[in-house]
């Protein structure tokens, strides 16, 4: 029996912010984490990905998620989450994990708060005035990118402020390696696919899908060892969830996410799912953010 499941999306779990991350909007505080999965244990029939994968649920089903590569979530995360009994699904992306490279939303965040906005903007050739944040840039321009053009505005900026995209990668603590990844399993964590490389799936060709679907899966399985059932779209938005994309994804995956924060009751398709970010929400304000806002957001949609 298929019920109306609530999913939630963390990123970063940290007490503190980071050049990296400072700018994204993606830290919730660990004393905060630990107050929503509390909540979630009292309210809720916490799930995995493989029990929402089967179709069969309790009554009132909840889902954490991650995503990105933030190590975070092994190192403060997984124990909250162990200590509520509370399984959870991690999307991560492999290039990340590899060492190799950083998604441009990191790069980005630090770019602004070393070089400032104007500079970064200057850099990257960007007039729109009305850009006031960095998720901004990232949602109206970058997201209109090419994985070429993305690749030649993170060396513009590493080069500006004196380093390069390797040796960001090589000195953060920030990010998962590819021996962490084998915990997960041990920890109640189960792996999901976030992309090779956390980029928007709108302008890219059938081959780069393959590399950024199929192949960062295979990858996944691997790493882990793990069955890799689930497909997180970077970014969350439904325009990057293309005929093409789903086509690809939809070969060996057999949930796909999405984040909206809408509620499932109205979710496009069987194997779509809307997810909920509630970052440093307060308890109080949790079912407010869980059960109105998702209902309301769909009722707008329909009324436009």
């Amino acid at each position: 029996m298929r019920r109306e499941v609530t999913i939630l999306v963390y990123h970063h779990i940290a007490d503190h912010e980071d050049p990296l991350t400072s700018k994204l909007g993606v830290v919730t505080r660990p004393d905060v984490f630990e107050k929503h999965i509390q909540y979630f244990a009292r309210h809720f029939d916490i799930v995995s990905g493989s029990d929402l994968v089967s179709g069969t649920l309790p009554r009132r089903p909840l889902l954490i998620t991650f995503d990105d590569a933030y190590r975070s979530v092994l190192d403060t995360a997984s124990t909250i989450l162990k200590t509520a009994n509370a399984p959870s699904l991690f999307f991560v992306n492999p290039a990340t994990m590899l060492g190799s490279s950083l998604p441009v939303d990191n790069i980005l965040s630090l770019a602004a708060e070393v070089l400032g906005k104007q500079q970064l903007m200057a850099l990257l050739n960007i007039n729109e005035t009305g850009l006031t944040s960095v998720p901004g840039l990232i949602a109206n321009v970058v997201s209109k990118w090419t994985q070429a053009q993305i690749a030649e505005a993170k060396q513009q900026l590493c080069a500006a402020m004196g380093t390069n995209e390797l040796e960001l990668r090589r000195t953060s603590k920030l990010f998962l390696g590819i021996t962490d990844i084998k915990r997960f399993a041990s920890l109640g964590i189960e792996v999901g696919n976030h992309s090779m490389s956390h980029t928007f799936f709108r302008s890219l060709s059938s081959t780069e899908l393959e590399t950024e679907i199929e192949q960062s899966r295979e990858l996944l399985e691997t790493f882990s060892g793990q069955r890799v059932q689930c497909l997180s779209i970077p970014y969350g938005n439904a325009l990057d969830a293309t005929e093409g994309a789903l086509r690809a994804a939809r070969r060996s995956h057999k949930a796909i996410f999405l984040v909206h924060a809408k509620s499932n009751r109205f979710k496009p398709a069987t194997d779509i799912f809307y997810r909920i970010s509630l970052r440093n929400t307060a308890p109080e304000e949790i079912p407010f953010k869980l059960r109105i806002m998702p209902v309301m957001r769909c009722v707008r949609d329909w009324l436009w």
